[in-house]
């Protein structure tokens, strides 16, 4: 969930810890007697309505989340309501939840029925992904929305998908070396600094896992599973960065950095690239790699028409600039300065 640091941002999480945090000294504290207040079914129908009603609301506007997340975070709260209100002030709600477990399953049962349609049209999606003839970062998301459904869980699912192809089936692909190729990430650190996190993981993952093992066998194997996929995740980030580096082909400029963002953009829709721009506004996208030391962008691109970007886990964002940093900067100018429709 992305905060969205606005005024009724703030507001909204204000009231949502005043929610949770009442009802959860309604039921487990001395508040009640202090205040002379009895415990009857109608507290706990304000109580299902906080949880159920009024703090997923409150979510939805403090944070960027969809109608379906809002929808299970409702399911959630009855389920939250089950456990802390009195067993015997609940019961006659009980219904409720069931409901509300029913919902959520029909929910589910939709999601996995999608999930069967895309394996079951792999073929096509692969035939569509050779026709645009581009790399898997840039065309399978492309490809799936074109040829199944562009819902949210599964533009997630193929983002994942991704990232175990690049970490464990790229090793022997060739990085691309052509006259539009321009390098991002060389004269960086970000290569060396993805190489030690995956060795301080390994590190922890060997000593941490070992102490719980002996403690508590769950723990440890959820400890094992999460270290298990930052690993892939930053092997994907690795391989990517060095597959992919900025591309300007068939009217096109391919940009990607890891598994955070990618654009493609066509070359007619580049309206001006400001050079030497360096304080990019907090709205600008970013494509610039990181150093041990901070890194300015060199140039802000800023286009005719916005252009959707896909970030990480397959969510999408509207893009009208972006910020990049590139090893050769005058190899870029001169590249793009063969574009008529340029002004650099």
């Amino acid at each position: 969930m992305v905060y969205r640091k606005t005024r009724k941002a703030n507001l909204a999480l204000a009231f949502l810890l005043l929610v949770l945090t009442t009802n959860f000294l309604l039921y487990h504290s001395r508040v009640p007697d202090f205040l002379s207040l009895p415990l009857t079914s109608g507290v706990a129908i304000g109580s299902l309505i906080d949880l159920a009603i009024v703090a997923p609301i409150l979510v939805y506007v403090a944070f960027k989340i969809s109608i379906k997340q809002t929808i299970g975070l409702m399911v959630f709260g009855l389920v939250v309501a089950r456990f802390l209100i009195p067993a015997e002030l609940y019961a006659p709600y009980k219904g409720i939840l069931y409901t509300g477990l029913a919902l959520e399953a029909l929910l589910v049962f939709a999601e996995l029925a999608l999930i069967f349609i895309v394996v079951r049209k792999a073929s096509v999606i692969w035939s569509e992904m050779k026709e645009m003839n581009e790399d898997a970062i840039y065309s399978l998301l492309p490809a799936v929305e074109k040829v199944a459904t562009k819902n949210v869980l599964i533009r997630i699912i193929m983002s994942e998908f991704l990232m175990f192809y690049y970490a464990l089936f790229t090793w022997k692909k060739n990085v691309p070396s052509h006259e539009g190729v321009v390098t991002m990430h060389k004269k960086t650190s970000a290569v060396a600094m993805n190489i030690m996190l995956i060795h301080a993981i390994l590190i922890e993952t060997i000593g941490l896992h070992w102490w719980l093992h002996e403690k508590s066998l769950v723990l440890s194997i959820i400890l094992l599973v999460l270290n298990i996929y930052s690993v892939s995740f930053i092997l994907a980030d690795i391989q990517i960065t060095r597959l992919h580096p900025m591309e300007i082909k068939t009217g096109k400029l391919y940009i990607t950095q890891g598994m955070a963002s990618r654009m493609v953009i066509s070359l007619f829709n580049i309206k001006e690239v400001e050079w030497g721009a360096t304080l990019p506004s907090k709205n600008t996208l970013q494509f610039v790699y990181k150093d041990f030391e901070k890194v300015d962008p060199q140039a802000i691109v800023h286009l005719y028409e916005p252009v959707e970007a896909v970030m990480f886990m397959g969510m999408k964002k509207s893009v009208t600039e972006f910020a990049i940093r590139v090893d050769e900067p005058e190899k870029l100018k001169k590249l793009l300065s063969n574009n008529e429709n340029l002004f650099i």
